[in-house]
């Protein structure tokens, strides 16, 4: 079962793809730049303030802000 959920919403470990990126355009172009679009898998290394995820081999520190304007499909149970 898969449910769309912000980014803030995942746990340690959790795996999810991508479903949107919203806010500012000027921030959404930059996350594109940095790998961190639709469509794209990531992984929840560390929740909370700063969250950090993993695309593939990198890594990506996001401020607060951007964790509730990030939508995850993530597969659970």
């Amino acid at each position: 079962m898969s449910e769309i959920v912000p980014l803030s919403l995942l746990v340690r470990g959790d795996s999810a793809r991508v479903a949107d990126v919203g806010g500012d355009p000027h921030q959404v172009n930059r996350l594109r730049e940095l790998g961190l679009h639709e469509g794209v898998s990531l992984k929840m290394v560390q929740p909370g303030r700063p969250c950090i995820i993993a695309l593939g081999p990198q890594r990506l520190s996001l401020r607060s802000e951007f964790e509730d304007q990030i939508l995850v499909e993530v597969q659970r149970g």
